[in-house]
């Protein structure tokens, strides 16, 4: 008996050490992204402009006028900022200055060794207005796990805030998948996401990519991003500790400021179900609900023209508030008519009856 147990333990010890090899190893097979890989992207035109920031450099996109409103992009839970590629041209010929930026742990953004909490992205949004020297009210704009962040920044930062939209937005609940809690297990789900982290990620994606208007275009931006090290890390601490079925309170802060908010939500949404839009709406009376029943989850990269031109038409009325009578002035123009709380098939956005969107392909 003694030999069969002391042969167990060799044998257990034996695996224990190869899955701590393994897990040591696949941490270091993709390189840093660091200074000189941020140079060879930027040769190459993958990438736009990097930024030093209090925890780390910060790719980020910024175009249009330097006088014009600013618009801030903020993406989700696992796809970088290129989500935003095809929102630059019709936001900036409409008059805005357009700022889309890579979260930390995503995109071309460090992957910084730290928990990544509501705390750290909050952080990165105001060092980066900071670092930029944005020294007026910005137009804030999230996405899935992004409307959880600007959320939570205009909650905490209300002066820095002109208006919200909130597309699909996290916080109040999401679908978890089947593995969620393995992975969010000490241990087996960091070696998990070590070894195969990368096939997991590649596999969701191209799934999403089918409904992108350029799956290729998607796929290549989405990799880029898993040629380096820590991005599985980033994202099994974001899992573990970031508040993305609890910022119910910063939601209720916002629904009782003076910030105007639009919200936009695909009914068929399977990630951030369309069911939590009635507690947001509880959280948020005055905000503006539009509901698509043919949408899912892809909405922003699947309709950007739908969903920009509804941006558009909600930041037309802000910039009446203000010219018009001040911040209190009364609005004008295409949602000046709108009832809070309007929804369901939204038919009333588009010309003859029509809902304005094509079923998504996947």
């Amino acid at each position: 008996m003694m030999a069969v147990l002391k042969g167990v333990g060799i044998l257990a010890a034996a695996l224990l050490l190869i899955m701590l090899v393994s897990f040591w190893a696949a941490g270091r097979a993709r390189p840093v992204l660091d200074e000189a890989a941020r140079a060879a992207l930027t040769a190459q035109g993958a990438a736009y402009s990097f930024i030093e920031i209090e925890g780390g450099t910060v790719h980020y996109r910024l175009e249009g006028p330097a006088d014009a409103p600013l618009v801030v992009l903020v993406h989700g839970f696992s796809t970088p900022s290129f989500v935003w590629n095809d929102y630059f041209k019709p936001l900036t010929e409409a008059g805005y200055r357009v700022l889309a930026y890579d979260n930390f742990g995503r995109g071309l953004s460090d992957r910084p060794r730290a928990v990544y909490d509501a705390e750290l992205l909050d952080r990165q949004l105001a060092g980066l207005l900071d670092a930029l020297k944005i020294d007026r009210r910005v137009d804030l704009v999230g996405y899935s796990m992004g409307g959880a962040i600007a959320t939570i920044f205009t909650a905490r930062h209300t002066d820095r805030v002109r208006s919200l939209t909130l597309i699909a937005p996290a916080g109040l609940g999401v679908a978890l998948s089947d593995g969620a809690d393995t992975l969010k297990r000490p241990l087996m789900g960091d070696w998990i996401v070590r070894l195969f982290g990368t096939r997991l990620f590649y596999s969701a994606a191209a799934e999403e990519a089918k409904s992108a208007p350029n799956p290729g275009a998607f796929l290549e931006g989405f990799n880029r991003q898993l040629e380096y090290r820590g991005y599985g890390d980033a994202l099994l601490s974001t899992m573990r500790h970031y508040p993305l079925a609890a910022s119910e309170a910063s939601f209720a802060d916002v629904g009782r400021s003076q910030v105007p908010v639009l919200v936009i939500w695909g009914e068929a949404d399977q990630t951030v179900p369309y069911v939590y839009s009635t507690r947001l709406m509880e959280l948020m009376p005055e905000a503006q609900l539009r509901s698509y029943p043919a949408a899912g989850h892809n909405i922003t990269f699947a309709q950007p023209e739908l969903v920009s031109g509804l941006i558009k038409d909600f930041l037309r009325v802000q910039d009446v508030k203000v010219t018009s009578a001040g911040a209190g002035g009364k609005p004008r123009g295409p949602l000046a008519r709108l009832e809070p709380r309007q929804c369901g098939s939204c038919a009333h956005d588009a010309p003859d009856g029509e809902t304005g969107i094509e079923p998504p392909s996947n």
